[in-house]
């Protein structure tokens, strides 16, 4: 299971990346938001059914891992609209920073709940944080700009580039 949920990422990150490239970055986080609302709300009801098979495990473990994609690569992508340049590399420590608390203090949290309530119905303490930062996207103010796009291109070369510029990034070579 934990493998199914780390597919999508190793899969779609570059789509991510092009598609909040492409669309309205905040819609692309609040869907990513709503939709693991939905899948890991799934878990519980069908466990108060009685009806939880492995295979909508699988099939929520992966959904909620690239909602996760979609989201996250918004996010990442949004960033410099909301804080000036200078603060970028202050802004995403801080990010960071934020996230690993959230990891640590939710996996503890989880812990909790998973004991208290059952491992089905402790899925609805995952299910608050998504709707509560769907929520706080949604009150953004701050425009997105619209990308210049002198002619119609393929999602491929767009990938394409933004995998190059992440080996340039990494590397430091030029093309």
């Amino acid at each position: 299971m934990a493998f199914l949920g780390q597919l999508p990422p190793a899969l779609l990150a570059l789509h991510a990346g092009a598609l909040a490239d492409r669309y309205s970055k905040r819609r692309q986080m609040i869907t990513g938001d709503l939709v693991s609302a939905v899948v890991l709300t799934t878990v519980p009801v069908a466990a108060a059914l009685g009806t939880l098979p492995l295979t909508q495990l699988v099939i929520v473990a992966v959904v909620q891992g690239a909602a996760s994609v979609l989201h996250d690569a918004a996010a990442i992508s949004l960033l410099p609209s909301l804080v000036d340049r200078s603060l970028i590399q202050r802004s995403n420590s801080r990010v960071g920073a934020i996230a690993a608390i959230a990891a640590t203090a939710g996996s503890h949290l989880g812990a909790v709940l998973t004991a208290v309530l059952g491992p089905a119905r402790a899925l609805l303490g995952d299910v608050v944080p998504f709707l509560i930062s769907a929520g706080c996207t949604a009150r953004i103010q701050a425009r997105e700009t619209a990308p210049h796009r002198p002619e119609a291109r393929r999602l491929r070369e767009e990938i394409g580039e933004g995998a190059c510029g992440t080996c340039t990034a990494m590397t430091g070579c030029g093309p």
